[in-house]
């Protein structure tokens, strides 16, 4: 371990870790929780150590495996898990009744399956869409009212609420919230009854919280109020260059300002122990806490890699031969051509041409169709979360949280006789591999056929003709309806090499990196961003994690644009410029 990673186990109190690409951040993390374990005594109170996604904290298990030679499992009193669940499961679900209208026990949904009956008074709210998707409103710390990440700034003429508002109201009517308020209903709850958060430091003196770059605005307005509770110790993890997820309302400037806070010790990752240092050299000009003035130290295996990135110009050359002349490169640097040694990066979807905008007409196909995946591709156990989900949601319409549904399942029918049902659903699922249309057309005789034959009636209120629908054309892609399912959820494939988006590599090292940069123009990563991007926002970030995958070899193959051999983040003392004809 390095002198600061060391400091790092040490430290007690509000701490903040700055950790680089590379630098061992959840190594570290992983080694502090079994530091506490070792001589832990308490019977009822323990260490939480909380992440962003499910990714993340199986990764912090993974890494005790590897410490320890064995199980990675930590059981009770101690909880590994993400932000939402935590705030979920420990503030949410089992205080929330004392700030909920009738005192009742919260139900936590993801979507709107009520649709009570409300008459929307303005025009716009259809135009907009607005009343599909009143669960992407909320209310921010701040009490203003937001859609997604905007504020929301209809004219209020006519009523002292908007229509969303008052929509939102009936919902808190009745206990109901949606999965993004969480936080904000976590916050308002402990502020009324902090001694709901001195209880919670009570039972978890200890709290680590990686990625926490990734936190939104209202779940460290928690973070703070459970942190000045009589947390013994908080220790946050994270580094504001890597913020990826600004989408999901992270932001990363939470995380600065407690860098700038002198209540908080801040303690830097600085050795990076999976790029060459002339990777380090080049990626820190796209690191807008670096910014190019000074850089990581490589300190792993590769420091001392010869061979700087290679920028590719490309003149209107297809995928196809990029690719190839990436992996020719590989092949003279001696890099064996395998899925964990090489991957291929691009922006967004691997297969673009299915990026369909509302393609899902209803919460419950989309549901199935991610179970489809999921069953043969990816985990079963989420494939029959999904089915089981959207299966209730059919026969009770009723979308309610996780405790709620199994609540009233075993109330409804018998546990075992419906098990078996989801799992019949899912078997005899058409293949991932038909066109999405024939898929959803197969999809809905298959359920109607197996409800029919366990006895399951679907609910007067749902239409199987609309839930089982999706988008009839699109004015891009003509024939996106032939596509096989497979293609709208694949985020990776790995065959002779790993194919992924940006967002679904991060964390992960490999020896060769292409970054296939496609357009010129449009809200993504272009040419002209990287020239002269404000490091500061999140396409720059997305680009910078990109580039930080490789310990040995990054190539950015780029469509041949005037002044970049000139620009200063692309000088050839630090590139290899390269053309493609």
């Amino acid at each position: 371990m390095t002198d600061e990673q060391k400091a790092f186990l040490d430290a007690e109190g509000k701490v903040i870790v700055k950790a680089c690409p590379g630098s061992g951040k959840t190594y570290a993390v992983a080694h502090k929780l079994l530091s506490y374990l070792e001589n832990w005594k308490d019977y009822h109170s323990g260490v939480a150590v909380l992440s962003f996604t499910n990714v993340a904290s199986d990764e912090i298990y993974g890494k005790i495996k590897s410490i320890k030679g064995r199980s990675g499992k930590v059981g009770y009193p101690h909880f590994i898990g993400t932000v939402d669940s935590f705030i979920d499961e420990f503030i949410v679900l089992r205080y929330g009744h004392l700030y909920t209208a009738g005192k009742v026990r919260p139900r936590i949904a993801i979507s709107d399956t009520w649709k009570f009956p409300f008459q929307y008074w303005r025009s716009d709210c259809y135009k907009k869409r607005c009343v599909d998707c009143i669960e992407k409103f909320y209310y921010g710390i701040n009490d203003r009212f937001y859609k997604e990440k905007e504020e929301v700034t209809c004219n209020r003429k006519y009523a002292r609420m908007l229509p969303c508002q008052q929509y939102k109201t009936l919902f808190s009517k009745r206990g109901i919230i949606f999965q993004n308020e969480t936080a904000l209903f976590a916050y308002r709850l402990l502020k009324r009854h902090p001694e709901i958060a001195t209880a919670i430091a009570e039972r978890f003196p200890i709290i680590i919280i990686d990625e926490v770059q990734d936190t939104s605005i209202n779940q460290m307005a928690v973070i703070d109020l459970l942190s000045d509770s009589g947390v013994r110790s908080m220790l946050l993890v994270g580094d504001p260059d890597q913020a990826i997820y600004e989408w999901r309302n992270a932001n990363p400037e939470c995380f600065i300002q407690k860098t700038k806070d002198s209540n908080w010790r801040t303690i830097e990752f600085t050795g990076n122990f999976r790029c060459s240092q002339n990777i380090c050299n080049v990626a820190s000009l796209f690191s807008a806490s670096l910014n190019g003035d000074t850089c990581n130290n490589s300190v792993g295996c590769s420091k001392d890699e010869k061979e700087k990135p290679v920028l590719l110009l490309t003149n209107k050359k297809t995928e196809h031969k990029i690719v190839d002349y990436f992996l020719n490169k590989c092949k003279g640097m001696g890099i064996e051509l395998s899925p964990k040694n090489i991957a291929v990066l691009t922006r967004g979807r691997i297969h673009s041409d299915t990026d369909i905008i509302s393609l899902w007409k209803s919460v419950e196909i989309e549901l199935f169709a991610k179970a489809a995946y999921e069953w043969t591709k990816g985990s079963r156990n989420k494939a029959y979360q999904y089915a089981e989900k959207a299966c209730f949601n059919i026969i009770y319409n009723e979308d309610l949280d996780e405790y709620a549904m199994k609540k009233k399942i075993l109330d409804c029918t018998d546990e075992s006789v419906w098990k078996d049902y989801v799992i019949d659903v899912l078997v005899n699922m058409p293949s991932i591999e038909t066109g999405i249309a024939e898929w959803v057309d197969k999809a809905s005789k298959s359920f109607c056929k197996i409800s029919d034959n366990y006895g399951y009636e679907i609910s007067i209120d749902k239409d199987v003709k609309s839930i089982f629908k999706i988008k009839q054309r699109d004015s891009k892609v003509s024939n996106f309806r032939d596509f096989p399912l497979r293609k709208f959820f694949e985020k990776k494939t790995e065959d002779k090499y790993t194919r992924s988006s940006i967002h679904g590599v991060k964390g992960e090292t490999y020896d060769a990196v292409l970054i296939n940069i496609k357009s010129r123009t449009g809200n993504t990563i272009t040419p002209k961003l990287l020239m002269e991007g404000d490091l500061n926002q999140e396409l720059m970030r997305l680009a910078y994690v990109a580039m930080t995958r490789p310990r040995r070899l990054l190539m950015l193959a780029i469509p041949n644009t005037k002044g970049i051999k000139d620009c200063r983040r692309f000088t050839e003392e630090l590139w290899v410029h390269e053309v493609l004809n």
